[in-house]
């Protein structure tokens, strides 16, 4: 019998401390709501973008970050994005190859045709190792005409002098489809539109996520 008072006492002290401490945690809880609700707001967008492959350690972010820090706009980014994952069919890896019987390689798909030789040499002459850095920063100087050939005269710009104006007046637009186009018509040179999808319409898709 004495056994028995006894583990009721015990019991009760451990309910009485159970929700006394329930209590408190709540109270607490409540005080501290406005930033714990805010940060379970922001945990909740992170885990959704990391699911769709936007997480801040994604490849997305590094060519954001990237391109961010040349000074492109958000919308320019953007439109750029949306060529990105068309090319690469949505993977963002710069060691992405082109499937099936093409050769292009890249964040860009660099064919040997065109770009791959001008991006070889850059690597050479730069002491750069291939990678997202190096793919990005060929591509600005490309777009900012400092990537030559010689012409039989002189030095000339890749993309040629009046291109490479047309781009970075593009890329100032407030319309991130035609920057998208743009960027496609003057750099890529490739399809509008493949199986995987259009590019005015990623690089919306790419805006409205990220920005």
């Amino acid at each position: 019998m004495v056994t028995r008072v006894i583990v009721a006492i015990a019991v009760l002290v451990w309910a009485v401390n159970v929700n006394a401490l329930t209590v408190s945690t709540t109270i607490q809880r409540q005080k501290e709501f406005g930033m714990a609700g805010i940060d379970a707001l922001m945990n909740l967008v992170q885990a959704v973008k990391e699911a769709v492959g936007a997480g801040t350690d994604s490849p997305q972010q590094e060519i954001i970050d990237l391109l961010k820090d040349k000074g492109y706009s958000d919308k320019a980014i953007a439109g750029i994005l949306g060529n990105i994952e068309l090319e690469t069919g949505g993977t963002f890896d710069y060691q992405q190859k082109e499937k099936g019987k093409g050769e292009g390689y890249g964040l860009f798909q660099f064919d040997p045709g065109g770009m791959l030789p001008y991006y070889n040499k850059y690597l050479e002459e730069s002491g750069m190792s291939d990678s997202a850095v190096s793919q990005i920063d060929f591509m600005d100087k490309v777009a900012k005409g400092e990537i030559t050939y010689f012409d039989g005269e002189r030095e000339a710009p890749i993309l040629g002098g009046g291109n490479v104006n047309k781009l970075q007046e593009s890329f100032k637009k407030d319309n991130v489809a035609e920057i998208a186009k743009d960027f496609n018509s003057i750099f890529e040179k490739g399809k509008m539109e493949t199986e995987y999808g259009k590019r005015d319409e990623l690089a919306e898709k790419n805006y409205s996520l990220y920005f």
